[in-house]
């Protein structure tokens, strides 16, 4: 049995091999090569859409709103607080 990719079409697979750390679900495979799925039609809607960011209020003081971002994290790999409206690294007051 093949499955289709929901979003190009193309042919793709699972198997317990290849599990996401992150959210523990199975990782689609290409049927041909047996590696992770790269939906050329996923990269091109996320190229065309700005990244939807969603904001919180820092709770752990002032209240302000503040967002996460993958590419800032901290040397152990936490989500560094950025301030909505620099973008910079959030400073409480």
């Amino acid at each position: 049995m093949s499955l289709l990719c929901r979003i190009c079409g193309e042919r793709i697979k699972f198997d317990d091999k290849h599990i996401s750390q992150r959210t523990d679900k199975r990782i689609p495979l290409d049927v041909d090569t047996e590696e992770p799925h790269d939906c050329p039609a996923r990269r091109e809607q996320q190229q065309q859409q700005p990244e939807q960011r969603r904001y919180h209020q820092y709770i752990k003081g002032c209240g302000q709103e503040i967002y996460f971002d993958a590419n800032n994290k901290s040397q152990s790999g936490k989500f560094i607080p950025l301030d909505k409206d620099t973008g910079l690294p959030h400073q409480c007051q």
